[in-house]
């Protein structure tokens, strides 16, 4: 009987691989997240328990629960996982890290994958305004609201949002300019020396 090799695709530098071996699992992929996402992404100690489904807060918008998530990447299903919207859709309140009963940070991993993706040209919305808010506060050390309305959304949702702002200047709780804090140059090496550190520890 003469049976044929099945191909392994390679997409991305990722080797596709679908077959758990008993406990090993064999996925670049997976190697790649742990990679990226340090100690916290201890994926192969999940036991699959559903922990952190459970307690998730925004399971109801996702495509695709923690578990899931990490189920696909032990298999090494990167295509699913890197389209999935839950990478997304993860507000990191960290209850599914805390609630976890081997130690697995869902949370890490999360954001890991969503890194990985970043990094192979797969956006979302959130990911401009994320980047423009971290963008603005460099600049100032404090957030000014108007200008992230304006680079986000443009002209049209500053007119949109014009309304809710002049209330808001009115009541005090936003600054019709600018502001900036006493040392801006100070607290961006505040924030390079963390990111590097965050970088040593994983």
């Amino acid at each position: 009987m003469v049976t044929k090799n099945k191909k392994k695709k390679f997409v991305f530098g990722l080797k596709q691989d679908r077959q758990l071996d008993g406990d090993k699992m064999n996925s670049d992929f997976m190697q790649k997240v742990i990679a990226e996402g340090g100690k916290g992404a201890s994926i192969a100690a999940c036991m699959q328990c559903g922990t952190c489904s459970g307690g998730c807060t925004n399971i109801d918008v996702m495509d695709m629960s923690p578990r899931t998530l990490i189920l696909m990447i032990q298999r090494g299903e990167w295509e699913k996982v890197l389209q999935s919207n839950t990478l997304w859709m993860c507000s990191s309140c960290y209850i599914c890290t805390s609630r976890c009963p081997r130690g697995v940070r869902p949370s890490d991993v999360i954001e890991a994958v969503k890194v990985i993706a970043i990094a192979q040209g797969i956006h979302n919305d959130s990911t401009k305004f994320n980047q423009i808010f971290v963008d603005l506060v460099q600049k100032r050390g404090i957030l000014f609201e108007p200008e992230l309305m304006h680079r986000y959304g443009g002209l049209q949702a500053m007119i949109e949002q014009a309304p809710l702002g002049i209330q808001l200047v009115l009541r005090g709780k936003m600054s019709p300019f600018p502001e900036t804090i006493k040392n801006p140059q100070q607290f961006n090496q505040a924030l390079q020396k963390a990111k590097k550190n965050d970088g040593n520890n994983d």
